[in-house]
Parts: C-alpha cells; sequence; structure tokens
C-alpha cells in the first residue's frame, strides 16, 4: 500500500514593515535624500583666469613702444601668448582692445576738482588735459581713437559713452553747483562748459601753435566765465565815461 505524498506549498514571504510609517514602539527610519544631480560643465571652452589681464598689459606695452599705427592684434597676440581668436571674442577690434587698455583706467571723469572756486577747478581741469595733449603717445592714441571712429560706429559709441560723456557731464556738474552756491551766475550755460574747455585746447594747439602755457589756460577759463560773474558788467549797462 503506498504512502500517500505530502504536498508541500510555498508562500511568499511576508512583506517588511513600512520603515518610513514605523511600527508601534519602533522609530520611522530615515528617509534618503535624493542624490544631487551632478554638476554640468559650462559649454564651450572654459576661460582661463588672468587671459584679459595678459592681453591688455600686452596692448598697453605695445602701444608705447610702437605707437597705435604699429600696434597689430597679431603683435598682442604674439607679447600676450593668448590666440587672435581669444582676443577677437573679447574685443571686436583693435580700437576697442586699446581703448580698455590705455584710457579705460583713466579716473579724470570722477576727480573733477571742487574746491568751492570755479575758475580755478577749471584751471585745474585745463592743466591735466594741456598735459594729454603736450604728451605725444596720449595725443597720437586719443587722435587715431578718434579718427577711427569716424568710420567704426561701435568705437565712436564707446568713446562717447565711456569716455567723452562721463568727462563733460562730471565739468557741467561742477558748474551746475557753482551756480546754486553763487560762485557764478545762472545765465551761464553750463552744458557748455566742457565744450569750450576742449575745443579751445585743441583749437590753441592745433590753429595757433600755442605751448598751452598758463596764460593761454587762464585767457579761456576767463573768456568762458567772465560775463557770468556776479560783479560783471551786463550787456545792457551803460559803459562808464
Amino acid at each position: 500500500m503506498e504512502t500517500p505524498r505530502r504536498s508541500i506549498t510555498f508562500s511568499p514571504p511576508a512583506e517588511p514593515p513600512d520603515r518610513e510609517a514605523g511600527e508601534a514602539g519602533t522609530k520611522p527610519a530615515l528617509r534618503r535624500k535624493p542624490s544631487p544631480e551632478p554638476t554640468r560643465r559650462p559649454r564651450g571652452r572654459p576661460r582661463l583666469a588672468g587671459v584679459d589681464e595678459r592681453v591688455l598689459a600686452a596692448a598697453r606695452a605695445l602701444t608705447i613702444e610702437l605707437g597705435y599705427e604699429a600696434t597689430s592684434i597679431e603683435a598682442i597676440a604674439e607679447r600676450s601668448g593668448v590666440a587672435r581668436t581669444a582676443i577677437y571674442r573679447r574685443w571686436p577690434n583693435k580700437g576697442s582692445l586699446l581703448y580698455e587698455a590705455v584710457l579705460a583706467t583713466d579716473d579724470s571723469a570722477s576727480e573733477i576738482p571742487d574746491t568751492g572756486d570755479l575758475r580755478a577747478d577749471l584751471l585745474a581741469i585745463l592743466r591735466v588735459n594741456s598735459e594729454g595733449i603736450r604728451s605725444s603717445s596720449t595725443r597720437g592714441l586719443v587722435a587715431a581713437l578718434v579718427a577711427e571712429a569716424m568710420t567704426d560706429d561701435r568705437l565712436a559709441s564707446l568713446l562717447r559713452t565711456r569716455y567723452f560723456e562721463p568727462r563733460a557731464d562730471a565739468i557741467a556738474a561742477r558748474a551746475e553747483r557753482a551756480i546754486t552756491r553763487g560762485e557764478i551766475g545762472a545765465t551761464l550755460d553750463t552744458g557748455m562748459v566742457p565744450v569750450l574747455l576742449t575745443g579751445s585746447l585743441q583749437y590753441l594747439w592745433i590753429v595757433r601753435g600755442s605751448r598751452l602755457d598758463e596764460a593761454d589756460l587762464a585767457r579761456v577759463v576767463d573768456a568762458i566765465l567772465g560775463p557770468h560773474r556776479p560783479n560783471a558788467p551786463s550787456a545792457e549797462s551803460p559803459k562808464p565815461e
């Protein structure tokens, strides 16, 4: 007689208790923090630290050694060790690069004197400007940049908005304060003060061949301010006999 076979039933393993909810009398398990996403590298080749400084230093040195015309992007690239393509990615042309290398560090717009004597302050401004005109390197660079800006709208906008206008606005603001304080009459056209200062120097230097000495600088300032001084005779006042 055969012995009946015993059937064996396999039961699935019991599911573990919900560790997040926790069991009675036990502490809930800590949730796992999501893994941080890997940091993505920016597209393109990373910019090397100090590249701009090397290019600007090379441009400054070459401009002093060779002058504006002889300084080229190729020479700047060779001197700085930076590829021409990298230079052109930062500056669209030679004029923009040399402006930043030489003139952008000029803080004269923020150094307009305000001693309470407008005449003395304008004379101080003219002395600084005349030194720049007498310096062949500075004069040549500014003249070359202005000449190139005549056919380059981007360079013209750069020179106007970042170099000439800030200085003109600072001088006009100094004249406005002089009117408020009673240093000069309200009839002074403050917006024309920087125009007359700059234009007079250029005329004296180029047309008259002046060396821009102290006497000529004083004549310029007195011609601008003279009619507007508080004690100046008006045009309608009768002349003394």
